[in-house]
């Protein structure tokens, strides 16, 4: 009669620890947030589409590139401390004539010039994005993960990021938010 209630105690014991174990993995771990289900959002002028987390915040500015002054427009949205971001600007088509891998690996050094406190490089490589060709890549800046990509599209650079820190980075799909970017 001993044996058979320590078994009974052994397997109950062994049971509540499974089904304590399950639950705490269900509620101490969220699950990646399913990017399909955010909102396609397009800009203004409806040259693409991207889905955000929420209604990301449109800016536009002049800026001085190679001594033009070009329209910078960005659109950003902030979710469980990831930044989510498209930029995009129009250049002069004589640019192209440099050829689309030199032009991303220009915009990808004119970017870290202009970017401070990037600490690594993690990875660089060029890539296709939906027919086109772009240069993705992964560095840390400020103590955070910053996922990228640049795309050429007729004679658009667009920049996309998500920016996070690393405690987060369980919640956060940086590859499905760049994914989900589709030119018009």
């Amino acid at each position: 009669m001993k044996n058979s209630w320590k078994k009974v105690t052994t397997i109950f014991i062994c049971l509540s620890l499974l089904v304590g174990g399950s639950l705490s993995y269900f509620f101490m771990n969220p699950k990646t947030p399913n990017v399909s289900e955010w909102q396609a959002y397009s800009p203004g002028d409806q040259r693409f589409d991207v889905q955000f987390p929420k209604d990301p915040v449109e800016s536009s500015e002049k800026m001085d590139i190679a001594d033009k002054k070009l329209e910078y427009s960005e659109l950003k949205a902030e979710e469980a401390k990831a930044v989510y971001s498209v930029s995009y600007v129009d250049f002069p088509g004589h640019w192209k004539w440099i050829g689309t891998q030199k032009l991303l690996s220009k915009s990808f050094d004119m970017f870290l010039e202009n970017e401070q406190n990037v600490e690594k490089i993690h990875e660089k490589e060029i890539i296709h994005h939906n027919g086109y060709t772009a240069l993705s890549y992964r560095l840390k800046q400020d103590g955070k993960e910053v996922h990228g990509r640049f795309i050429i599209a007729g004679n658009t650079l667009y920049r996309m990021t998500v920016t996070y820190p690393s405690s987060v980075a369980a919640k956060i799909d940086p590859k499905g938010f760049l994914d989900s970017f589709r030119t018009k």
